[in-house]
């Protein structure tokens, strides 16, 4: 930050004198009151650590990016960071599992050649609770991010709480969610 220092630009005679001096200083304080505000409304548009939440959202409106206004600060932080970098990647398996690896622990991109397969076809497998908000929040995670001809074919929680795996492709005719569990 810049600090205003008195002494470079005001008349020496002037600073000598007490009244002067006070004067000097009066404005060197407001000088620099302006420069702090300065600095901080330049950190809230250029800072992406230092914006408010609030500008956080709309640099995401601003760059169109992949968001959710509904995350937590730090993965806003995250995806505002990295929203010029990931435009290259738009289309790929890489740009879907790091978006919502914004959000879950472990995601697995698994494409068509791995899972044997119709071609464009591909599965997600995420670590966590399965819940309908987290099943949207995916769906259009996918669809922001994913290339046009590429088909979601199954979404894999896996969750660690029971034994049993649930089908809850009823959801979503289009889409065959599984909830994976693992006995601990």
């Amino acid at each position: 930050m810049i600090k205003y220092d008195i002494y470079q630009l005001w008349p020496k005679f002037m600073l000598r004198d007490r009244n002067g001096y006070a004067m000097a200083k009066a404005l060197e304080a407001g000088i620099n009151y302006f420069l702090r505000k300065c600095q901080e409304g330049i950190d809230t548009v250029l800072d992406v650590e230092k914006m408010p939440e609030w500008r956080l959202d709309e640099m995401a409106w601003e760059l169109n990016c992949l968001y959710d206004a509904n995350a937590d600060i730090d993965t806003k932080r995250g995806w505002i960071r990295t929203a010029l970098p990931y435009y290259s990647l738009y289309g790929t398996p890489e740009i879907v599992r790091k978006y919502i690896s914004a959000a879950y622990d472990n995601v697995d991109v698994e494409e068509a050649w791995e899972t044997g397969g119709d071609p464009y076809h591909f599965n997600i497998s995420v670590d966590g609770l399965w819940t309908p908000e987290k099943y949207e929040w995916i769906q259009r995670a996918v669809g922001k991010t994913k290339n046009v001809r590429s088909i979601l074919d199954k979404i894999v929680f896996n969750s660690g709480k029971s034994d049993a795996e649930i089908s809850a492709a009823a959801a979503a005719p289009s889409v065959d969610i599984r909830i994976r569990s693992v006995t601990i």
